[in-house]
């Protein structure tokens, strides 16, 4: 099947259009969300299933809201051989119209019900409903897998393909066997049918056979029961009636200890009352105590007031001579606190401009190692950055070196040694290999010289003999091999600005000191602004203090800079250190002129500070002193006269109250004197004691016949008396009940219907067995068939098992492979030797692999009659832009077996699919 266009009219949102489908390529259908890019989708799938006169909410669904118009398809397509024009208009005006165009060019056409008919007959003769299920896929179902086992022209290509036909007899037979095993089994393989109601009849039989059993063992179970109940009450009721005997010698117990604690309870009360009696002439003593303190003290009382109005006069008198003095006092006070308070302001300002002063010079100390730590960081950092020698370097010149070794140790052994000896005092010139042309021998060399002789050397003693030594040719082999080696070391020592390897090492070496200094500087930079800043608070106090620089000739005595220590026994290292000096001099702060503190002197004012506060604070008490004394002074002088009249008052009512606490005493010694009254009290406490010695005796005596626990023990065991008899009406209860239910069962025939329900149990269990062979047998058959088909199946699945690799390697590279299972879909991938479920795969890899499954399967079927088309509405959304290109490459290429449609509102993600159609639908 292949489609041509289709046209829409009156199609939910859409107007009316048409769209152009190429019948071979891949068609990119690009439109905006709710332009209508689904709907075409829809309209093809509602015009061959649903007739023009239909109800259904589907096509009620597709008429624009709040328009009386007629939803209209058009659709044109190759099917069958022929070409189809067909069109359905749903709701009003039905109609529906099928011209078909032959190959042989025969024309013909239908109306109605029968051009509806004619052409669900044609779709569904042509057009497997598997396949096209499979192979459209519609919006929101890019990531189903297909299973296309059911799929007849995908088992007809892979068949073909395979080679392999479809074992287990012909279509006819296996659905005669399928008819049959479905008649006693679900596909599910569970019971069905006759032979499932037969199932659940022997279940019903079997459970009243069963409960018939149930019944008489209920029966046999209370016979058991009734025994066992009797046995407990006999016993029950034997130990019930030891426990009357216990609880009888329990309460004689009780009798025999009432006695004994009736008396304890008679002392207890005598030793309250005698505690009470005590407590009575205790109180007594303590109140005569009391009487007697109150008399001394009211006699001292009333003689102090005495004195007091005495005193008063003569206060009275000199109050006026006291308040003049003390206003005078307070004049001086005033004056003093004054003087005081101007000291203080002095001695203030003095301290602070000392602690100012002394902040100062600590910051500018501070300052001072700032720069200096500062600088001891450019330094390094100078240093570091001028050194060229690394570990790799080093390593590099022990190699150069070791080659120079080699070399000069193998033109040792490959070059012919010549030894030379002056006897004479001529001159002797050599030339060569180890000395300068035309050099003269030192007329001090009067050892043997041993020369290797690499290429020419000459021997001359002008105007005696000369000497010339030839080498071979291998020599100058050694000795270009010797020259490249020194060269090379050369270049390296050159590009480390170092003179040997010894000096490379200790350079490194040296880097390594200068970093730890670098880092300890950094540290210690950190640690001095910590604060922040010193420069900022100098600056602060020196405007505070008004200290200045100390002009431009102070500025020329200032030095200027410092030179960098360089690294110490580094040669060839001295210039990268040498030329480095401060640029910047010191800090401006050193241009200050700060007055020297002298030692001693902040403490000195702050001592001065504390004296002022401590004087100005002694003038503030003497002020207040002064001021309380000239108030009390004249308070004092107004009050003497209304203070003596007071003094007498007290003096007449502390007489009164003399007397009376004198009569009060009086009358208490008539009616007991004072040396009566401890004695009475000494007398009931030892009454108290005699009688808490009784007590002890008594409760001594109950606690040996344990007279305290008689009464409970009494009390628990006619509890368990109690609970005893409860038990044994409860089994006297269960035992009537249980006998009850005997003689019923008697009267019920439970054995008679317990033999009828075993004899209908067998007839029933007979039938179902009949029943049972059939079904087995036809699950046998059906199973076996089964087993074949998958077999085969097996094999004509590696046709789409390959070409599923085969597209999918385009896309994954060569590592990718997958696995179907019995329903021909892809149950696992294999990509760089990862193996994983389908399900364990990301979103996008899971529609990539739909997607991929489907053009194998479009690629299988799209030579013969029953293709039908692939179309995807809006796939690809969770693949990333490599994927895409790679998946747009394959769309591209598939469109060369069959026909692709695909409808987007992204284009994007299809810019990579070579020789697509695009179609723009406008809203």
């Amino acid at each position: 099947m292949r489609l041509h266009s289709l046209t829409l009219r009156n199609f939910r949102g859409v107007k009316d259009r048409t769209v152009e489908l190429p019948a071979l390529g891949t068609t990119v259908v690009v439109g905006d969300n709710e332009v209508g890019k689904s709907s075409l989708v829809e309209a093809f799938a509602l015009v061959f299933d649903y007739p023009d006169d239909s109800k259904s909410k589907r096509i009620l669904d597709i008429q624009p809201v709040g328009q009386d118009v007629a939803p209209e398809v058009t659709v044109q397509l190759t099917l069958g051989g022929g070409e189809l024009t067909y069109t359905k208009r749903w709701l009003k005006n039905r109609a529906t119209e099928l011209t078909i165009l032959e190959s042989d060019g025969r024309r013909q056409s239908w109306t109605g019900r029968e051009a509806h008919n004619e052409a669900e007959r044609l779709f569904h003769e042509h057009v497997d409903p598997v396949l096209w299920q499979t192979l459209m896929v519609g919006q929101g179902q890019s990531l189903v897998l297909p299973t296309p086992a059911d799929a007849e022209p995908l088992i007809t290509a892979v068949t073909a393909e395979s080679g392999t036909p479809v074992d287990g007899a012909s279509m006819p037979l296996v659905l005669a066997v399928e008819h049959e095993y479905l008649r006693y089994w679900t596909r599910g393989g569970r019971p069905t049918g006759d032979f499932a109601r037969s199932a659940k009849t022997v279940e019903a039989a079997e459970l009243t056979a069963a409960q018939a059993l149930k019944a008489m063992d209920e029966v046999v179970a209370d016979i058991r029961r009734a025994e066992r109940l009797a046995l407990d009450l006999d016993d029950l009721s034997g130990r019930l009636g030891d426990h009357l005997k216990s609880v009888e010698e329990l309460r004689e117990r009780k009798q025999a200890t009432d006695e004994i604690l009736l008396r304890r309870d008679s002392v207890r009360a005598r030793a309250e009352t005698a505690r009470a009696r005590l407590e009575n002439h205790t109180r007594t003593r303590v109140e005569r105590e009391r009487m007697l303190a109150e008399l001394e003290k009211l006699t001292k009382s009333n003689a102090e007031l005495a004195e007091r109005r005495k005193d008063a006069e003569t206060v009275a008198k000199k109050a006026a001579e006291t308040v003049h003095a003390a206003e005078a006092a307070l004049a001086e006070v005033v004056e003093l606190k004054d003087e005081r308070r101007g000291d203080l302001h002095v001695a203030e300002r003095l301290v602070a401009k000392l602690t100012d002063r002394a902040e100062l010079d600590r910051l500018l100390v501070q300052q001072t190692e700032l720069v200096d730590v500062r600088a001891r960081i450019a330094t390094a950092g100078l240093v570091l950055d001028g050194v060229k020698v690394d570990e790799a370097l080093v390593a590099a010149l022990e190699n150069a070196r070791a080659r120079v070794v080699e070399a000069r140790a193998a033109l040792a052994a490959g070059v012919p040694e010549v030894s030379v000896r002056r006897f004479g005092a001529e001159a002797v010139r050599l030339s060569g290999t180890g000395l300068d042309a035309g050099a003269e021998v030192p007329a001090e060399l009067a050892d043997e010289i041993q020369i290797l002789v690499s290429g020419e050397l000459v021997i001359d003693v002008p105007g005696q003999v000369e000497v010339r030594v030839q080498a071979g040719g291998e020599a100058a082999t050694l000795r270009s091999r010797l020259d490249e080696a020194v060269r090379l070391e050369k270049d390296l020592l050159k590009r480390g600005r170092v003179k040997d390897l010894p000096a490379a090492r200790e350079l490194l070496r040296k880097v390594d000191t200068v970093s730890a200094e670098l880092q300890e500087a950094r540290r210690t930079e950190r640690s001095l602004t910590a604060n922040g800043d010193p420069s900022e608070r100098i600056t602060l106090l020196c405007a505070r203090l008004g200290v200045s620089s100390t002009g431009e000739e102070e500025e020329e005595a200032k030095p200027a800079g410092k030179r960098l220590t360089p690294v110490e026994d580094v040669p060839g290292q001295m210039s990268l250190f040498s030329q480095f000096e401060e640029e910047e001099g010191t800090f401006e702060f050193e241009d200050l002129v700060v007055p020297a503190l002298e030692g001693g002197e902040l403490g000195a004012a702050e001592r001065s500070l504390e004296n002022a506060r401590a004087e100005l604070a002694i003038a503030e008490r003497l002020l207040s002193d002064a001021e309380f004394a000239a108030a009390q002074s004249r308070k004092a002088a107004e009050e003497d006269r209304s203070e003596a009249q007071q003094a007498r008052a007290r003096s007449e009512l502390a007489g009164e109250r003399l007397a009376a606490a004198i009569e009060a005493l009086e009358a208490a010694r008539a009616v007991l004197a004072d040396e009566d009254v401890d004695a009475e009290e000494e007398k009931a406490t030892a009454e108290v004691e005699a009688v808490l010695d009784e007590l002890t005796a008594v409760q001594t005596q109950a606690d040996e016949v344990g007279a305290d626990e008689a009464a409970g023990l009494l009390g628990d065991a006619l509890a368990v008396a109690t609970r005893l008899q409860g038990e044994r009406d409860v089994l006297r209860d269960s035992l009537r009940t249980t006998e009850g239910r005997l003689e019923q069962s008697g009267r019920d025939g439970l054995g008679t219907r317990r033999e009828m329900a075993e004899l209908e149990l067998a007839a029933i269990r007979a039938e179902h067995e009949g029943l049972k062979r059939r079904a087995d047998a036809a699950r046998r058959v059906y199973e076996t068939l089964g087993r074949h088909r998958a077999e085969a199946q097996t094999k004509y699945s590696e046709p789409l098992q390959t070409r599923i690799e085969s597209l999918g390697r385009s896309v994954y590279g060569p590592s990718f492979k997958v696995w179907l299972d019995d329903d021909l879909a892809v149950a696992e991938r294999e990509l760089d030797g990862n193996r994983l479920r389908v399900e364990a795969l990301s979103t996008g890899a899971q529609e990539q692999l739909a997607i991929i499954t489907r053009l194998a399967i479009s690629h299988l079927v799209s030579t013969g009659d029953s293709s039908v088309p692939v179309i995807f509405d809006d796939a690809l959304g969770w693949s990333d832009k490599g994927r895409l290109r790679d998946m747009g490459a394959l769309l591209g290429r598939a469109g060369d077996h069959g026909q692709v449609i695909i409808l987007t509102c992204m284009p994007e993600r299809y810019e990579y699919v070579p020789r697509a159609t695009y179609i723009k639908l406008e809203s």
